[in-house]
């Protein structure tokens, strides 16, 4: 299973925080959540990224088997002190809450707590393109929906890198997102909670999150799906501030 570990590698001691990677043609070794990543480690956390598509295959035929393939992992990994995921990342870490400490806080960028009939469209729509061999057209259209909302795409030409493996991961990913409602699970959870998604997003909004009353979601003004890359100073600060009062730095 394809991680990467950044920040102090000795356990004793140190909080320790997992996040879960969202849909990427290929292993990018957490480069997608390289802003918040630096905030974690500059806080003294442990940050183990997990690659989680890794862990689909063809036998994989929902989203409840998906999970359960990661809760039986989970406990590989350690105790967990901040659990994280990004886009499809944050789906997985949600309906793994039941399976940590109720007190674990969680970290949420763009993470779906359920889906609608515009997003699984939407999502449809990539899926189908890459499921057709179109791995290509699937990412270019990936990468505009990943934009705000309104932002005119700086390149039409279709990214690199569409390979097969690249249309069966974008594929595999999309779908395994229909139909999701984790919704229970993550108000039940006891521990805080940040979730942080952006104003204009295509793809992923406030209505597609779950919250308790004592977790927070904040929407980032004029920010797309990856508002800490959009807005990078905003959300670190709003990481930073949640770390602060979570006593993990």
């Amino acid at each position: 299973m394809p991680t990467a570990v950044f920040g102090p590698r000795a356990a004793v001691g140190t909080a320790h925080a997992v996040v879960f990677a969202p849909v990427t043609p290929s292993w990018d070794e957490g480069a997608f959540f390289a802003p918040v990543i630096r905030v974690l480690t500059r806080a003294g956390l442990r940050v183990t990224v997990v690659d989680t598509l890794s862990l689909w295959d063809e036998g994989v035929d929902s989203m409840t088997s998906f999970v359960g393939r990661w809760r039986t992992l989970l406990p590989a990994f350690g105790p967990v002190d901040l659990l994280c995921g990004n886009a499809l990342g944050g789906a997985v870490a949600q309906a793994l809450l039941p399976d940590v400490h109720p007190a674990t806080a969680v970290l949420l960028v763009s993470g779906p707590a359920r889906t609608d009939a515009v997003l699984e469209e939407r999502l449809g729509q990539i899926a189908d393109l890459a499921a057709a061999g179109r791995a290509g057209a699937a990412l270019a259209l990936l990468h505009r929906r990943v934009l705000p909302d309104g932002t005119p795409p700086a390149d039409e030409n279709c990214p690199p890198h569409a390979d097969q493996a690249a249309g069966r991961r974008l594929a595999a990913g999309m779908r395994l997102l229909r139909g999701l409602d984790v919704s229970a699970p993550v108000r039940a959870h006891n521990g805080p909670l940040l979730q942080v998604v952006g104003s204009h997003s295509q793809l992923v909004t406030r209505r597609h999150t779950a919250a308790a009353p004592h977790h927070q979601v904040h929407v980032v003004p004029r920010a797309g799906m990856r508002p800490h890359a959009e807005q990078p100073a905003v959300v670190s600060a709003l990481v930073d501030a949640f770390l602060w009062e979570k006593g993990l730095r």
